[in-house]
């Protein structure tokens, strides 16, 4: 028969036991966490780059409305109808025009353009002249924003009225006849890039490169055929809300703690 100390022997090995295992345990896990917290304080403390994502910048196009003056040299290509090459008419002349956008988001801008030309005379056909006004509508993607140099390339349709002057023959002799085409401008692709030395005003250059059919044309027994007009040149642009207007607090780059600690320090301040 067991005496009573031994019987309570077994029980009280087994508590001092889990005891001693849970003590160690908390004991390992103790330094663990501390190493993580202060591996984060230091991530914060060795510097704004250390860990911080990026965040994006602020949108300095969305709702901004976009003016563009241009001006430069067009030629057309193609021709006026089946069997009407525009080169025995006309050659390229100078021309002028102007854009005006919206902007949809940070990179995209919704635009209207329209422009003028005058065309000069072909080598074989020193009484002929002509003139060119289209419209169009369209997209333009802006590489970056925010920077001084802005790049983008636009994509759009658009409306064409063409006059072509050329001599007929009558019985007062050769008289000067204007020859109207209207056309669609199926495809209007340009590029260009725009250097900002104001936050409101640009310059640039740009190249388009416009291409449709003459759907009207004064022989309507005539086969259309496609034209062109290769334009190129400088444009002013405005953007009347400044460009580049970022709160310091916002800056990228700043931990989100020294940001508080910042805006805490000026609430202070300001108390």
């Amino acid at each position: 028969m067991r005496s009573r100390s031994t019987r309570w022997t077994a029980p009280a090995l087994g508590v001092a036991a889990a005891g001693w295992v849970l003590s160690a345990n908390q004991a390992l896990a103790q330094p663990a966490d501390q190493t993580t917290a202060a591996a984060e304080e230091e991530e914060e403390e060795s510097g704004p780059e250390a860990g911080v994502k990026r965040p994006a910048g602020p949108d300095e196009r969305s709702g901004h409305l976009l003016l563009q003056g241009r001006a430069g040299y067009s030629q057309p290509f193609g021709g006026m109808a089946a069997g009407q090459p525009v080169a025995d008419t006309v050659s390229g002349g100078f021309a002028f025009g102007a854009n005006l956008g919206i902007g949809l988001s940070r990179v995209t801008v919704l635009e209207a353009s329209g422009s003028y030309t005058l065309l000069s005379a072909a080598a074989g056909c020193s009484d002929c002249s002509g003139r060119s006004l289209d419209l169009g509508l369209g997209f333009v993607y802006h590489v970056a924003q925010g920077i001084a140099v802005d790049p983008w390339i636009s994509y759009g349709v658009g409306y064409r009225r063409t006059v072509f002057t050329w001599p007929d023959a009558s019985a007062a002799g050769p008289t000067g006849t204007d020859h109207v085409f209207h056309g669609l401008d199926v495809a209007r692709i340009a590029l260009g890039a725009d250097f900002y030395p104001a936050p409101i005003l640009g310059v640039g250059v740009f190249a388009e490169l416009d291409a449709g059919t003459y759907l009207s044309r004064p022989d309507e027994g005539s086969d259309p055929t496609a034209y062109g007009f290769f334009q190129f040149g400088v444009r002013l642009a405005l953007d009347p809300l400044p460009r580049g207007t970022r709160p310091p607090a916002a800056s990228a780059g700043t931990s989100p703690r020294i940001a508080a600690q910042a805006t805490g320090s000026q609430g202070a301040a300001r108390r």
